[in-house]
């Protein structure tokens, strides 16, 4: 998203036979569905070769799945239905090919034509990271009484506990992450549904806890995506449109993806590399988080090395005991940024181990000898290669892209 949070090359694969004809990617399983597909290979580690690429095994449902897009759709219906849609995205593909990103992301109906193509893929792709990180995330998620705002919430030591509260800041956010962390609170609170059935197959009220978390989302980038936020955000509470000939039945089933007071957005429009320690301490400093940075941290790298490190070293500073880091980029050679005079190409990964993970050796005034502080952070878990493949079953109004990516999630001790 915006200059924090870019296209670049490695918005992965489109699904299609492969050929480049320059237009955006109007290939693949849009209403089409197709025939005699080659089965795809089994997944790889990540310790094979360079070329092999473990497969996401698939964690979320493709009913899930196809209410994601649902929400894509209805909400840039217009956009998606326009003529100008492929012009609107040539424009932008070519401003973003240019660096330009001021000019790509400057205009409203650039950023909904964006939200429309592109971000599809990508709020799927990070609703199954974040279901398959859930243990993780649990260990972070709280308990408050339903209603309280998120400031309350964050000091309600003593207030009973009646339902989950995960808070969340994605750096570099915008119409993708609203999505997914939508679908993942959705994806927990039919589990929690489920799983309540078993245990009291004849309760016929429903606990907080079976509403699944209320996730307070705070999305930070340089771009303005406030207006596409909102809209996707209201489009996630908003029982979808039916037609006018639609049955007494089928407007009674009418319902929401997401009940209310389950999620909770806010953009901040702000440049990440700007960022001071005083910005981000009352962003991330009050209480352990979960803190993202899906398809960003590499472009932050590229702009630059020397400030990307004194945000992340910032952010170091500004964070609680038992924050999570969740990276998600592109993996492989587009993971890699010239360093010095040589030129010398270093991975992302290594970049981002050597700031958080290693240890810093300083010494004290007056004495010779050097000491260790330790390191800040822990890494949990950490996969170089993964594929993310759109189902063929999935029905959108354009077509989608396979994706290719790597993880990371630290914890700050």
């Amino acid at each position: 998203m915006g200059k924090n949070g870019r296209f670049g090359k490695m918005y992965g694969k489109v699904v299609g036979d492969g050929k480049d004809d320059g237009r955006p990617g109007w290939k693949g399983p849009a209403f089409v569905k197709k025939t005699d597909q080659k089965p795809r290979p089994k997944a790889q580690s990540a310790g094979g070769s360079k070329e092999e690429l473990e497969e996401t095994e698939p964690n979320v449902s493709v009913q899930s799945q196809q209410l994601l897009l649902n929400i894509f759709r209805d909400s840039f219906v217009e956009v998606l239905t326009s003529g100008d849609l492929k012009p609107l995205l040539q424009e932008v593909k070519t401003a973003l090919f240019e660096r330009d990103f001021t000019r790509a992301f400057g205009k409203s109906e650039y950023l909904e034509a964006y939200s429309a193509r592109w971000s599809p893929s990508r709020a799927l792709c990070y609703q199954s990271v974040l279901v398959g990180v859930q243990e993780h995330l649990d260990g972070i998620t709280t308990e408050v009484a339903p209603g309280k705002d998120a400031e309350a919430a964050e000091n309600a030591d003593s207030v009973k506990a009646t339902r989950p509260f995960l808070p969340a800041v994605c750096f570099g956010g915008g119409a993708a992450e609203v999505v997914a962390f939508g679908g993942y609170t959705h994806d927990l609170r039919d589990a929690s549904e489920q799983q309540e059935t078993v245990d009291e197959p004849e309760s016929e009220s429903q606990s907080p806890s079976s509403q699944g978390p209320t996730i307070d989302l705070t999305l930070i980038d340089s771009a303005d995506w406030g207006n596409v936020v909102q809209k996707l955000h209201d489009g996630l509470l908003t029982p979808p449109p039916l037609s006018k000939y639609a049955s007494a039945s089928a407007r009674a089933s009418n319902k929401s993806l997401l009940q209310a007071g389950s999620l909770n957005s806010k953009f901040v429009q702000n440049d990440l590399l700007g960022m001071t320690l005083k910005e981000l301490e009352p962003i991330v400093g009050r209480t352990p988080k979960l803190l993202t940075l899906l398809f960003t941290l590499n472009e932050l790298y590229t702009s630059s090395i020397s400030k990307t490190t004194a945000f992340l070293l910032n952010l170091t500073m500004a964070t609680q005991s038992g924050t999570l880091l969740l990276v998600v980029d592109s993996p492989g050679s587009y993971s890699t940024t010239s360093v010095g005079a040589d030129a010398k190409k270093y991975p992302m990964k290594f970049l981002l181990d050597h700031t958080l993970l290693d240890t810093e050796k300083t010494k004290a005034e007056g004495d010779d000898r050097r000491r260790e502080s330790p390191a800040s952070w822990i890494k949990l878990v950490s996969e170089d290669a993964k594929w993310f493949r759109i189902p063929e079953e999935l029905r959108y109004s354009i077509p989608l892209e396979n994706m290719r990516y790597q993880i990371h999630l630290y914890r700050r001790l």
